[in-house]
């Protein structure tokens, strides 16, 4: 285990990240907490990162909360562990514009990617307070959800949107 504390954030002082993976530059943390580590998902004006067309390409909460809504997850109250449920979590700056997301894992850890770096197993309060602000919203989707995102992958001629509706509804 590798533990690591960075002047970025404060808190990471007293609650220490641990590495969990190589240095890579091939997906950032929305991509990461989105579960797609092929790609760099930012709604950036100039088009240089992927965000899906569906979807407003514009640095607010709402367009971040629209894009993991798009995978079924839903606003919820805290990111306490719940049985039966995945959570992420979106952190804003000072100025209300999203910073980051990461991931909760089953332990009740959260799991993030830094940047082009790394990835690290934290907690909220280790990131909060950093570079990264401040946990805006948490979200939670079902588990098993994973099976439907297989059958989309698996379906591919039909519309992504279409089995996301089936998929959604069903919880």
């Amino acid at each position: 285990m590798t533990l690591f504390v960075h002047p970025n954030f404060p808190n990471s002082y007293q609650y220490p990240f641990e590495i969990t993976s190589p240095y890579t530059p091939a997906h950032n943390c929305i991509a990461w907490a989105y579960e797609d580590s092929s790609k760099w998902y930012w709604p950036d004006t100039g088009n240089r990162w992927y965000w899906p067309e569906e979807i407003p390409r514009k640095e607010k909460l709402s367009c971040f909360i629209a894009l993991f809504d798009s995978i079924c997850y839903r606003k919820c109250k805290n990111g306490d562990l719940e049985k039966g449920f995945t959570k992420i979590a979106i952190f804003v700056d000072q100025n209300g514009k999203p910073t980051h997301a990461a991931k909760q894992l089953l332990d009740g850890y959260w799991t993030s990617k830094l940047g082009d770096s790394f990835d690290v197993r934290h907690t909220i309060l280790a990131i909060e307070g950093g570079v990264y602000g401040y946990v805006a919203v948490y979200m939670k989707r079902p588990k098993n959800i994973y099976i439907l995102n297989l059958l989309r992958k698996i379906y591919k001629p039909f519309k992504k949107a279409r089995i996301k509706r089936i998929s959604c509804k069903i919880f």
